[in-house]
């Protein structure tokens, strides 16, 4: 298993992959992004790099593989999600690229006290509602300074918006999609096992009042949807998370790994269910095919973890790469 670089080596590597990935996929629409409207649409790059770095910062927390945590921070920054508030104005982006910074003082204040572990706790959970004070300041801040919203103030989440899950390229981002690209479902599945394992009761808690709060109605000048920024953000690190350890599995994860397959062919056959195509197929399939063969790598006790690192990681980048260009090109 690779071992965790340290952070002054790991978070500059993974700003200059992310800064590259946004130079490639944005860079086809410069003319739209210099001089579209509304103005300031170059700024649309520098919110997906500074949404995906902050993720992978939260994830360095958890997670020992850098590859899992490039991942989590993709899936965040330029994820189905982040794509839908680049159809809106660009305040909109970097108020959602900002969302993870918010949550570094509560994750890491454990490294930087020597208080007792339930006072340390106590004040992790408080600094945690950090990302809720931000958005709300930074949305009355815009409609009592400028007289305007980034995101309609009404618009929320809908049933269709979570159709996304499934099939995150089939769906128009202006609705606000809610995806995690395919074969990083295998992830997210064993990332919230480990959440339920973990009994992070606190997580769990932020993450259903928030989901509530995007399918509820305006808190002052907030738009529902823009609270989906933080489960959202919670999924990309657990996706993160479950990557890793699909890649540690053993004997006993037997049955988690064939769960993967089964959902992951399951997800596949409902995406042509819903939209008649059969695109999205190709991508579950080979989660399938990377997941299976960790399974069988399992099952035979054996550890060849650079086997199942180069199979499950070329498997989800290969994914990412395809489904964000695609996802990019609708909005442009």
């Amino acid at each position: 298993m690779e071992k965790r670089p340290p952070l002054i080596v790991s978070f500059p590597a993974a700003v200059i992959i992310y800064a590259a990935f946004a130079c490639w996929l944005f860079y086809p629409y410069t003319q739209k992004l210099l001089h579209g409207q509304p103005r300031g649409q170059i700024l649309f790059p520098a919110a997906a790099v500074i949404g995906a770095t902050g993720v992978f910062v939260l994830c360095r927390r958890w997670v020992l593989s850098f590859f899992a945590s490039l991942a989590g921070g993709i899936v965040f920054g330029f994820g189905t999600y982040a794509c839908s508030v680049y159809c809106y104005h660009p305040l909109a982006g970097l108020i959602n690229a900002f969302v993870p910074w918010f949550f570094v003082p509560g994750v890491f204040f454990y490294h930087w006290t020597k208080l007792e572990s339930k006072t340390v706790a106590i004040i992790s959970a408080l600094l945690s509602l950090l990302p809720i004070l931000f958005i709300l300041c930074a949305y009355e801040f815009a409609a009592g300074m400028y007289f305007f919203n980034p995101i309609p103030v009404n618009t929320s989440l809908t049933v269709q918006s979570l159709t996304g899950i499934i099939n995150p390229t089939g769906v128009s981002p202006n609705i606000f999609t809610i995806g995690f690209y395919h074969v990083s479902i295998a992830g997210l599945i064993m990332g919230v096992v480990l959440l339920l394992e973990t009994k992070r009761l606190w997580t769990i808690a932020l993450f259903a009042i928030t989901i509530c709060a995007a399918f509820y109605r305006p808190l002052f000048n907030v738009p529902p949807v823009v609270w989906a920024s933080i489960p959202v953000m919670l999924c990309s690190v657990m996706i993160a998370a479950g990557l890793e350890a699909v890649i540690l599995a053993g004997a006993g994860d037997s049955k988690w790994l064939l769960t993967m397959t089964a959902i992951l062919l399951l997800f596949g056959l409902f995406s042509v269910l819903l939209t008649g195509v059969s695109g999205a197929v190709g991508l579950y399939g080979i989660g399938v095919m990377a997941v299976l063969l960790i399974f069988f790598i399992a099952r035979g006790n054996f550890a060849w973890h650079s086997t199942r690192m180069l199979v499950l990681y070329s498997a989800v980048f290969v994914d990412i790469i395809i489904s964000t260009r695609h996802v990019i090109g609708m909005i442009f």
